[in-house]
């Protein structure tokens, strides 16, 4: 799911408008400092529509990224092919 996350004005130009995924998503033509001002609007349709709104904290958002991460890095039990096999290939 996409979601948004709460960050200030400053971190939000240094995250280059990440923050407002789901803006991005909807208008990806648009500079992140525009986002910024239809975020709002967007919320409020969202609400009318009764379509979710996701937003979450900068510290939650990092959990989940560091999470996902170690996840990733974990080997998979059992993979597609033997190293073996993958060397022979």
């Amino acid at each position: 799911a996409t979601y948004n996350f709460r960050v200030d004005r400053v971190r939000s130009v240094l995250c280059g408008g990440l923050d407002l995924q789901i803006e991005h998503h909807l208008f990806n033509k648009l500079p992140p400092h525009r986002l910024r001002e239809i975020a709002p609007q967007v919320e409020r349709a969202c609400q009318e529509h009764g379509v979710p709104y996701r937003s979450q904290s900068w510290g939650r958002t990092l959990l989940g990224a560091f999470a996902h991460i170690q996840a990733l890095s974990k080997p998979d039990p059992q993979p597609a092919v033997s190293a073996q096999e993958a060397v022979a290939a």
